[in-house]
């Protein structure tokens, strides 16, 4: 039977992790990623309590190519290792170290898709959703496919609901693949490399608004954004409001000054006209008590602003 060792850090590898205890597959070790600041990692979990729940031989680490956890790894003589879910990438030590090889996982309908952020990415651009198992190579998730598990991103889905998505692909994706596995099928298929595209890098950042976009890039950005990520957001009376739930509107007959709040509804939130059309805002998170009335402009106007600090600078010149 196959000697396995799983690695990971989020809630795809505690997933993945359950699936090979479920068939019954010989797991030699598992190795929990155990960051210093652990809220910092969108979406960790903690796979220690699992692996003590079966039995399993788990080992801690924070940077994975450290040469104990090489040498832990190596003792165990692993025909494959699943590493899941952690964006560090591994040395060619690990690459080769399993018998038949490493397996990953991308949740993107691969090989369009590769690279960083792919769940903010994938619900910005509201694009197709997949559960994609993978034989990792030295390129970014470029290497030969496994299975795959595809699903629709609504427009109501936001970076929560397609989470939950994922999960439920992982689960019927590995339910397809693992028996096949059990059974000493090991058969992955070359990616098309003239489909590929790639996703770059999203900082918390990222998640600023331009109330000068329309109302459809906004409600998608508030979507990309929202938990497991830090939220979208934006300024308002010299606080930063982060805003984590969002909706089209597609009917009222108003309109107003960008950025402006135009509607307060009990149960649609805050509606603000954007660059075109409008969006109702809701579960914000605003400091000092600060509540948003009709009327009120949100972001800051620009020039204005540099206009207050020249000013501001002029003074103190001045003195």
């Amino acid at each position: 039977m196959y000697r396995i060792i799983v690695i990971g850090a989020v809630i795809t590898a505690k997933h993945t992790l359950r699936k090979l205890i479920e068939y019954d597959f010989n797991i030699v070790g598992v190795l929990g990623h155990e960051p210093s600041l652990k809220e910092k990692v969108s979406g960790w979990v903690d796979l220690e309590d699992l692996s003590n729940q079966y039995g399993l031989n788990y080992k801690g680490f924070k940077r994975i190519n450290d040469s104990e956890n090489i040498q832990w790894a190596k003792e165990k003589k692993t025909d494959i290792i699943f590493a899941v879910g952690f964006s560090q990438l591994m040395s060619e030590d690990w690459l080769n170290m399993p018998r038949l090889g490493c397996v990953g996982f991308h949740p993107t309908h691969l090989p369009k898709g590769r690279g960083r952020a792919p769940l903010a990415w994938s619900v910005l651009e509201q694009a197709k959703g997949t559960a994609t198992f993978f034989l990792m190579g030295k390129g970014a998730d470029d290497g030969p496919i496994f299975v795959q598990e595809t699903f629709d991103i609504e427009e109501e889905d936001d970076a929560t609901s397609v989470g939950k998505k994922i999960e439920e692909a992982i689960n019927i994706s590995l339910s397809d693949w693992l028996p096949q596995l059990k059974r000493g099928i090991w058969e992955p298929i070359q990616q098309e490399e003239s489909e590929a595209t790639w996703y770059g890098k999203r900082t918390a950042e990222d998640g600023i608004i331009n109330w000068n976009n329309s109302a459809y890039y906004i409600d998608r950005l508030i979507k990309a954004s929202t938990s497991p990520h830090p939220g979208a957001y934006t300024y308002f009376k010299d606080e930063k409001m982060i805003i984590w739930k969002s909706s089209l509107e597609k009917n009222i007959p108003i309109k107003g000054v960008v950025g402006r709040v135009l509607i307060i509804d009990d149960l649609k939130g805050y509606l603000v006209q954007c660059g075109t059309g409008l969006i109702w805002l809701k579960n914000l998170t605003l400091e000092n008590n600060l509540k948003l009335r009709v009327g009120d402009k949100l972001g800051y106007d620009i020039e204005d602003e540099i206009f207050k600090i020249k000013k501001l600078l002029k003074n103190i010149s001045n003195e």
